[in-house]
């Protein structure tokens, strides 16, 4: 298992992850914001298996084919589903707390290190759970899918997916001035709170514009009810 240089001293969402796994449930994952009041995080959410995966979640596993990575995988709800249908899966986390819990619950490979460091190639990365946030905000989303390009094989694709939040300006909070998708967040566990980090939800038709720029070939898989859609980049 690869190491992180520095690991991060704070880390209430890996905690969190770590409680439920090992049956402590007691206490509630709080997810602060920068437009609205805190919300719960119910970490349920990060065990599911595959009867509770969305059809677009089905679909992005479907998808995949290859050596295939896992970014940013939590506790490895996507992981695990994977490799028991015999993907050489690899699972990408920085949370000391979430790679606990990935190598306890039997992955194989596990990577505890920042993605941008990561350097290996694979067919197939996916990012899912909103996974173009990672990104941080729009003006490094062209970067980030440069990276995820450099990490494919010859005839790779990047699986990942987000969704358009103008709706909630459509309700009384405030637009931000600038892209609208773009937010901060906040994890608090048992009083404990980590930092604040940038987040980023990208409407189809700005990310069309984005891999059009690049010269990359878009495909919307599928789109939701609520707006949530899967794309399938490729070089």
């Amino acid at each position: 298992m690869k190491q992180l240089k520095k690991t991060p001293l704070k880390d209430p969402h890996g905690a969190a992850i770590v409680d439920y796994f090992n049956g402590n449930r007691d206490h509630i994952l709080l997810l602060h914001n920068n437009y609205g009041e805190p919300e719960e995080m119910p970490v349920e959410v990060f065990f599911r298996d595959d009867l509770d995966f969305s059809v677009l979640e089905n679909l992005a596993l479907i998808e995949c084919k290859g050596k295939v990575l896992d970014v940013g995988a939590g506790a490895g709800a996507h992981s695990l589903a994977l490799q028991s249908r015999g993907f050489e899966l690899h699972a990408l986390e920085n949370s000391a707390g979430c790679v606990d819990v990935l190598t306890k619950s039997g992955i194989r490979n596990v990577h505890f290190m920042d993605f941008h460091a990561h350097t290996e190639k694979y067919d197939t990365l996916l990012v899912l759970m909103n996974g173009i946030g990672l990104a941080g905000t729009l003006d490094k989303v062209g970067d980030f899918l440069k990276k995820c390009m450099d990490r494919l094989n010859p005839n790779g694709q990047l699986l990942i997916d987000s969704s358009d939040i103008s709706y909630l300006y459509e309700e009384g909070i405030p637009r931000p001035s600038g892209y609208h998708g773009e937010v901060r967040y906040q994890y608090e566990y048992k009083g404990e709170k980590g930092e604040w980090f940038e987040w980023v939800y990208v409407d189809q038709q700005t990310l069309r514009q984005l891999t059009d720029k690049l010269g990359l070939k878009l495909e919307v898989l599928m789109t939701d009810e609520h707006d949530q859609y899967l794309a399938c980049i490729t070089k």
